[in-house]
This record gives C-alpha cells, structure tokens and sequence, in this order.
C-alpha cells in the first residue's frame, strides 16, 4: 500500500536572488495505489494552503537560527529569502511529512547537463513520461557555507526542447517520453542519418547544451531467454524460475557476463554453503539475458570526496562508512553526519571548538565523548565541490541514494516552537530536520527515480509498471515454441508465484553493491567489492562536470554467488539479521509481528510493561516449527478418498516405497496444506483444522500411481483440498513420543523459564558485527558450532537491540568481510525448502539440523 508525498523539483534545492530566469516554486503531491491500474499510481496535487512550511538555519548561531529565514508563497508557491544560506525545511500535510533542504545563492555563474546521454522508455500512456535528465549549476561564491556546485534538476532555470518530437518529448516537468524505439544510428554525426537520435537541448546564460536521448520499448515481446540449466522449461509456470539480467555491461561484454552468470549458477547449486539451494536444485530452471548499456559502472546518489582526506582516499562516498577511529565508543562520520550536519562549503570552523559548538545546538542524542580531534578534521575534509555525472545504463539501476530523492514520512506532528530556545520541543524539531542528514548506504542497489516515473515506480512498493518488471513480462524462451517464461517473474497483487523475486541483475561495476528491491521482487548484485571509485574533473583547474573513470571489471564471482545467494534469501521472505546500529531502533513503535518469517520485534512479543526485556516465547513464530523423519510434496491437489474413508493425496510414485513401509507399521502421517501469501509470507504456520491435520493413518495406497489415502477422525466430509506444494510427513518424534521441533526441548524450557533470549554477549546497546554463542544451559551439550543453535537471539534488523533472529549466525546476518561465507541457520533453510519443496524436510532435518550427538 502506498501513500506518500512527492515534493517537486526535488529535496535539495537552489533559490538563485539575482541572474536566475525563472523563479523557484514547490509543487506537492499525495501518491497512492490505483485499484483501477495497478501497473500506475495516482498522483493528486496537494493544496499549498493546506500546508505548513517551516525553515531553520542550521549553521547561524545559537538563539538565531529562525531569523531572516526564506519564505513560501502558499497561493502560487514561489519561494523567496531574504539572504545567501543553508536551510533545512519541513513541509507538513496532516500526519505526512517531508524535509528537504534549501541553499540560496546570489548568482549562477554556469551550467550542464548531469548526463552525457539518457535512455528513456517508450510508454503508451501518454500523461506518463520516464527519463528526467540531471541539471547541475555552479554557483557564486558567499560565506554563509553554501555549495559550490548544486542540483538544479526541475527547477525551471533551463526550459528544454526536443529536437525529434516523433521520436522523444518532453513533459511539463522536464521528463523524457518515448514515442518510438530509437535504434543505433551507423552514423551518428550525420543527421541525415535515418536513425540518427534525438537531442534535448536546454539554454542558460546564453549556452546551449545538448545529450543523445535513446527510447527503448521495455514491454515488448523478446524470444531471447537463454536457458542456463531450465531441464523443466516447459513446466516453468509451476517451478522456480531464476533470472539472470546484465546491467551496465557494453557492447562487446556479453562472454563476461555469460561466465559470471554459469559460475554463479554452479557454485549456488553446487557448493555446501549455499544449502539448502543445492539440495533443491531439481525444483529451480535457471535463465538469463543481455542487453547491453551505453556505459559502464552506474549512477551514484551520493556525492564522493575530491581530495585526500583524513577518511582515505580521494572518490570515497559521502559519507563515507568505515571507522576513523577503532574505538567503537567514538562515532563512524554517517553517525556524526546525522546528528550534526554535514561541513559547510569551505568549512574553517576551529576543530577543537567545533565538538562544543554542536554540544548546544540541542542535537538528538550527540555526545561530545564520542568526538575525536581525528573525527572532527576527517568530517571537515569530508566534502566535494562537485556532484558525478549519472551513467547511462539500459535498467536505469543507481548505487546510494540523492538527497534530493528523500522519502517522506508519516507520524505525528512535530511542529516549529516559537523561538530557538532550548527546550523539548526544539530539540524534538531539529531532530526532525536532521533528518535530511540520513543518507542511503553507499553499497544499496536500487532504480533510480530519475530514470523511473513517480507514476510507475515508488520505493518500499512492487512497482509493477516499472521498466525492469515490464521488460521480464516480455521475455520469452528463446527456443520454439518461445514460452512466455518472463511473465512468470511479473509481481501479481492477488495470488503469489513461485518466481516471484528471482531476478538478479549483475551490475557491472566495481563498488560493492547487493540490495533486493522493488518489494522483494528484483535482486542487484555488483561485481566487486571497492570502497572508492575513481572520478575526475573535466577541468581540473575550474572544478565543474565530474565523471566517474571506472577501471576495466575485475569480476570476483565468489562475491558475486555469496551476495546472490544472500539477496535471494530476501525473496524467499527472509530478512537481514545484521547490527549496523546501536541499541534499539528508536523509531519502531509498532506491536505487530515484522512481516519477514526469520524476524521478530520486542514490541511484539513484550511480556510486561515497564523496563523488562522479557519477552512471551509463545509469540516467536519459528520456534515450534516441526522436524520430519520422512515428508513428501502433493503433486497435485488432494481430493475425497473413493467410498468417503478419507482424502487422497498424490505424490511422486518413485517415493513410495517409505510409505509402503510406512502404511505397515501404522505410522501416523500428518497433513499441512500449502500456506503462502501474494508477497511469500508463509509463518505463522496455520495449525488448526482443515489447514493441518493429525493423527491420520494410511487406509490405501496404490505405488505405481503415488497415491495415498488417508483417514482419521480429523478429516471430516467432505474433506477439505490441499493444494499441490502441500506437505504429507511422518514427524519426528521423541523416545516419550513427543514432536520434536527445531528447539531443542531443553532449549525451549530454559527459554519458557527465563523469558530472555539466549545472547551469551548481554550488550544490546554496541552493535556487534559478529557471530553470538548462547549462554551455557545445565544439562545441554551445545553443538560443535554453538552460534548455530536453533532458539531466539537478539540483534537484527540493523539493530542492536529490540529485534530478534533465530540463530547466532547465519547468511542472512554475515553479510560482509570475513563472514561472507556463511551458511543459512537451520530456520532459514527450512523456510527456503517449506517454499520449494517440503519434500526435502526429513533430509534437511537429517543432514543439517545443529545438534550434539550427547543431547540425544
């Protein structure tokens, strides 16, 4: 579900006082789901009058930063200042809101174009336009610490024209709409060229630029998939499909990708590691596709330092995530960044006076003992004139985030007190404004808002209309009769798939990025693992455009098979469980379950009010997940035995043989049905009647056709239908005849009796990067890897505190560094296997449950 607002040019804007030829105005929208076209979201304007506009400066001193502040007219949305400076603003709606920024110059003094070229998509609505092409301007200097160099994307300061209007035009709002594939011109300089490409050109200041704009049609139809190992092709609509698409790979790089695609296929189905993936390998058809990119290397949101600093580097994101100081008392540059700014331009405020300066500004949660002389001079440095020119890639993928590209938020208003006076309520506003300073991780993959329409592509959302998932619906094998496999891969809002989210973009750049996007539905991977990127200026001397210089690939695949096989992970509904922050995470409220099935959140699961951490076992959902000594998948769905004794459920028939001998010796088998939801959510199991049935016995089987019959006094008449993918199973049970779960039963009785979770390390406050070990429990021998013990630990979800995993360790919380190696816990794989094929319970349970030979 999607509500939000859309705050238009942007979140980062440029008022210019004197040589601008435009005013600038703010436009606002509300964006929510269309019921009516789920591939398109409704975009309403919001009335300015209805709104609050309320400024800060955050570099004035203390008891005046709410003077002289800029002004929005709310009938026309014109904004005005009355001087040069940097402020931060929030705009509230209702319960939304949004913060953005705001620097005002005197003066343009000259302009570009962010893109060397753009690729735009042909789109047959025609209200709804794609490519938004960058417009950077360089600024007056003033001594108010305002940028140099700024985005002036939208703002109206450069009107742009369309050179082939049957081919690209241009929206009210500076957007790209394709009108008909463009194809690559023999001669691109001759315009006589039949297909020579559009231009966009804009004039400023007497200078006109222009870029090549190339329209390329997502939706179409393309018999081009390419069967990696796709044994089952023709029975994809009922299998696991993996994708493999190239981005940011040219002309001539297809050998590359096509390597980098078989090795990551064989190592994830081949190496242990990756359990339970090699275990199902049956059950997957593998694919992949190129289509080449006009660049290499990708688009960066966030900005990168010029210069050597005290981080490192020249080309390190901003800001920049590894430590300055070892001491993990002493704050990483972003968590110095969110709690008091980022340097102004020219920063030359005195180091060792600077720590106290911030100490009254009445910042949320900055403490002066966590600042170092080291930290404050890397902060300082911590800076570049210019911003990198986008890259022109054909998915439109970008690493980090712009801050012009904020989301906005929801909750109850936080609204500017009278004065800047110290108090409560100031504090709570600048908290609320510093917000701006939360940048998108360097390393996160995700499309790019400039290159995806607000229309058909919003964060945090499936986005089905978005190009990528328009171009997988038209993707077909590539051999006759040309299945239509792609639309398997295409999120549908009524009914889950098994493909859902099997996508994985490799991303020919050498940065390390690995993110799932679009709602658990795309998966991108990057191809190394670099911390900095090398860029230059143009011109050196007159610092202006700036351009990434990427190197030739160096490829890692391992890298590439651990991120996949991670990322994966998430389509699969299984979230991260990795610390990146201290303590709990201040801003979660809610007492409902996370909706990933290897998570859960202490507001959830509280057990009393005030300070206790206990919490209510009965609440965490994986702890009673059953262990199976022999289980089967329904090829079919189940239907009513002949003569009314029970239901009969269709298996594989080479798998009859356990349930011969099981049928003689009066096994009692048990029946689940099927249970995921449209996004993959499968726990909290369903254990009542008719979705699981007990204490059934076998009445018939006939083993050449895999049928079963199965009564008891459970299953009622006419009996309920179990859907194909349904589980039949003989459970595992105890010498008492007890089920056993996946916890331990002395596990589960020290959890019942303790409340807390089984953390040997009881700091929750620091993050802790590593692998937990449970406490000791009389009378239990611990496996031989005591992190992999199956129970309730806390730390995840980013967090330190307040969200809770099920095993010390796992491949969904070694995400990095020396940890990238890991194995799915126990819960995690038999969530991917409960998914793919239940048959394989009882030989995962054998294989890899965790236990020591002395628990019995």
């Amino acid at each position: 579900m999607v509500s939000d607002l859309l705050l238009f040019p942007h979140c980062d804007l440029h008022l210019v006082r004197q040589n601008a030829p435009a005013q600038l105005k703010l436009s606002l929208f509300n964006r929510f789901d269309n019921p009516a076209d789920p591939k398109r979201f409704t975009i309403r304007p919001t009335p300015l009058a209805d709104c609050e506009f309320e400024f800060f400066a955050p570099h004035a001193e203390v008891g005046h930063r709410f003077d002289n502040l800029p002004v929005v007219d709310k009938a026309t949305g014109i904004v005005t200042a009355p001087a040069p400076g940097v402020f931060l603003f929030q705009i509230r709606f209702g319960l939304f809101y949004q913060v953005a920024r705001l620097q005002v110059h005197e003066r343009i003094v000259s302009w570009w174009f962010g893109n060397d070229s753009i690729t735009t998509a042909r789109d047959p609505d025609p209200t709804v336009a794609h490519a938004q092409p960058s417009i950077y301007a360089k600024f007056s200097e003033d001594p108010t610490g305002t940028d140099l160099i700024g985005d002036i994307t939208g703002h109206g300061y450069v009107p742009l024209t369309s050179s082939d209007t049957s081919k690209v035009v241009i929206s009210p709002t500076g957007r790209l709409r394709g009108i008909i594939e463009t194809v690559e011109p023999l001669h691109p300089d001759d315009p006589n060229d039949p297909n020579r490409l559009p231009r966009v050109s804009g004039t400023l200041l007497g200078r006109t630029r222009s870029l090549p704009v190339r329209v390329v049609d997502y939706a179409k139809s393309r018999p081009a998939l390419v069967p990696i190992q796709a044994p089952l092709a023709d029975q994809a609509d009922d299998k696991h499909n993996i994708v493999f698409l190239a981005e940011g790979f040219q002309e001539g790089d297809d050998p590359l990708f096509d390597l980098l695609v078989r090795e990551t296929t064989s190592e994830l189905f081949d190496k242990p590691r990756h359990q339970p993936y090699a275990m199902l390998e049956g059950s997957f058809n593998v694919f992949s596709h190129f289509l080449p990119s006009r660049d290499q290397s990708l688009t960066t949101g966030f900005r990168v330092t010029d210069t050597v600093t005290g981080a490192g580097a020249a080309g390190l994101p901003i800001p920049y995530d590894a430590r300055i100081e070892p001491d993990v008392n002493v704050y990483t540059l972003p968590e110095l960044v969110t709690r008091v700014g980022l340097p102004k331009h020219n920063e030359d405020r005195d180091r060792d006076r600077l720590p106290g300066i911030w100490a009254e500004q009445n910042l949320t949660n900055f403490e002066v003992a966590k600042v170092t002389p080291k930290l404050v001079d890397a902060w300082k440095e911590h800076r570049s004139v210019g911003i990198l020119q986008a890259r022109d890639t054909v998915f439109g993928l970008q690493l980090g985030g712009r801050p012009a590209d904020r989301l906005s938020g929801g909750s109850d208003p936080v609204p500017k007190p009278a004065q800047d006076a110290a108090g409560p309520e100031l504090t709570a506003f600048i908290a609320r404004l510093y917000e701006f300073y939360s940048f998108t991780a360097a390393r996160i993959l995700s499309l790019d808002p400039r290159r995806h329409p607000p229309e058909r592509f919003a964060d945090r959302s499936t986005s089905p209309g978005n190009s990528v998932i328009a171009y997988l619906g038209g993707l077909r094998y590539l051999f006759p009769p040309n299945q239509p496999i792609g639309q398997n891969w295409v999120p549908d809002g009524t009914r889950f798939k098994p493909s859902r989210g099997l996508v994985v973009l490799i991303v020919n750049d050498n940065m390390l990025g690995g993110t799932n996007i679009n709602a658990g539905t795309l998966t991108a991977v990057t191809v190394n693992n670099a911390g900095s990127l090398p860029a230059a200026y143009t011109d050196p001397a007159n610092p202006e455009e700036m351009r990434r210089t990427p190197p030739p690939t160096a490829a890692d695949t391992d890298l590439v098979v651990n991120v996949t096989a991670h990322e994966l992970g998430h389509s699969f509904n299984l979230g991260d469980e990795y610390e990146e922050f201290d303590g709990d995470d201040a801003a979660d409220e809610a007492d409902v379950d996370v909706a990933y099935d290897n998570l859960t959140r202490f507001e959830f699961l509280r057990l009393e009010q005030g300070p206790s951490r206990k919490v209510n076992m009965a609440k965490v959902k994986w702890l009673g997940l059953p262990r199976m000594r022999q289980s089967e998948r329904l090829v079919a769905p189940s239907a009513p035995s002949p003569g009314g004794i029970g239901v009969r459920v269709r298996i594989n028939p080479r798998h009859m043989a356990h349930w011969v001998a099981a049928a003689r010796a009066g096994a009692e088998v048990h029946l689940r049905n099927r249970s995921v939801d449209k996004q993959g959510v499968q726990l909290p199991l369903n254990d009542d009647p008719p979705q699981y049935l007990t204490g059934l016995s076998i009445a018939f089987f006939d083993e050449q056709l895999g049928t079963i019959d199965l009564a008891g006094p459970a299953v009622g008449q006419p009996p309920p239908v179990f859907a194909t993918g349904s589980t039949v199973f003989l459970p595992l049970t105890d010498t008492s005849g007890q089920l056993v779960p996946v916890v331990e039963k002395k596990i589960r009785d020290f959890l019942d009796e303790t409340d807390l979770p089984l953390n040997k390390n009881l700091d929750r406050i620091h993050r802790n990067t590593n692998a937990d070990v449970p406490l000791p429990i009389n009378g239990f021998t611990e496996p031989a890897r005591p992190e992999r013990l199956i129970g309730i630990y806390e730390g995840a979800f980013r967090f330190a505190g307040g969200y809770y995993r099920p095993a010390g360790t796992c491949k969904m919380r070694t995400f990095d560094g020396a940890h990238f190696h890991g194995e799915f816990c126990f819960v995690c794989k038999w969530l991917i296997v409960n998914r793919v094929d239940p048959g394989y319970h009882s030989i995962l349970s054998a294989m890899f449950y965790p236990e020591a030979e002395q628990n019995g």
